[in-house]
């Protein structure tokens, strides 16, 4: 998409200010999902309508929170599969460009369909925004929490036989969970989600392995998986009860187990919350594999 700048960006901190002074069509929620209570807040302070809000967020349960706040009617599930970062103020990289994908049937999913895709954003319609939320979360958790758990580069954790295995079955649990939910994989924009399944549902993993390698090496665009960025950053909060913690819950909900992600969920949720030391992981696989493969969590 080239370079795009603004030379004079309108910055607002006040949502007051923005709700009072303009009309405003659509909300877009692109905040990490630890986020969305606070902001429903905000939104509730600021407005006195209900507004329609575009649920870009990584995770499943976003959008339940929202239509509890603000009425299902008024909100439209939706994905982003490009990798993005942000290397200095103000400045927002576009390391990998893949799409959008929009839930279809709102009165507004159409337009915003045509408005990202006239801005050049493959932008994709689905009817059923769950099958889409569910695929995404499966890219979401690949290599993802074991990458910040052992301060590992994806590509570490392809060559580390268990911890390869490990990651297998984290997505073979979502899938297993999926499948009792009723829901089918279905293909994102530029990402071979769909692909990823059919291999780990019928291909051998020494068939597929190297190839995944190098897509989720391309895929990140050099870029550390998001849970590991926020590890490295310090900061206080972290998605993965929102990612692998997800599998867990909703796999509890339906008898089902998820001991891969569960123990991930809990180590990285203790490393986070200083009650592990992180020197305990990093750059240690196979003090992961031997805890996840133990049940210690």
């Amino acid at each position: 998409m080239g370079n795009t700048s603004l030379a004079k960006p309108t910055i607002t901190t006040s949502l007051n200010d923005v709700l009072d002074s303009k009309k405003i069509d659509v909300i877009i929620l692109a905040v990490k999902s630890f986020h969305t209570p606070t902001i429903i807040n905000l939104i509730k302070s600021a407005s006195k309508i209900s507004p329609t809000v575009l649920c870009l967020q990584n995770g499943v349960d976003n959008e339940d929170l929202l239509s509890d706040a603000f009425g299902i009617e008024n909100v439209i599930p939706g994905t982003v599969t490009s990798a993005v970062s942000i290397s200095k103020l103000g400045a927002v990289n576009v390391d990998r460009e893949r799409g959008v994908g929009i839930a279809a049937g709102h009165p507004y999913s159409l337009e915003i369909w045509k408005a990202l895709n006239a801005a050049g954003f493959e932008t994709l319609l689905y009817p059923n925004a769950k099958a889409m939320k569910w695929s995404k979360l499966i890219t979401n958790i690949l290599v993802n929490a074991t990458a910040a758990i052992c301060d590992i580069t994806p590509n570490a954790i392809f060559d580390h036989d268990r911890l390869f295995r490990l990651e297998i079955t984290a997505i073979e649990e979502t899938l297993t969970l999926m499948q009792g939910l009723q829901l089918p994989i279905v293909r994102l924009p530029r990402t071979p989600s769909n692909w990823l399944a059919f291999a780990i549902n019928r291909l051998p993993a020494w068939s597929y392995r190297s190839i995944l390698k190098n897509k989720v090496s391309q895929g990140r665009g050099g870029k550390h998986p998001s849970l590991h960025v926020d590890l490295l950053a310090n900061k206080a909060h972290s998605e993965i009860s929102y990612l692998n913690g997800t599998v867990h819950r909703h796999a509890q909900a339906l008898g089902l187990a998820a001991p891969v992600n569960n123990g991930l969920t809990n180590i990285l949720s203790e490393i986070v919350a200083g009650n592990i030391p992180w020197n305990e992981y990093r750059h240690n696989p196979d003090r992961l594999a031997d805890s996840l493969l133990s049940g210690d969590f």
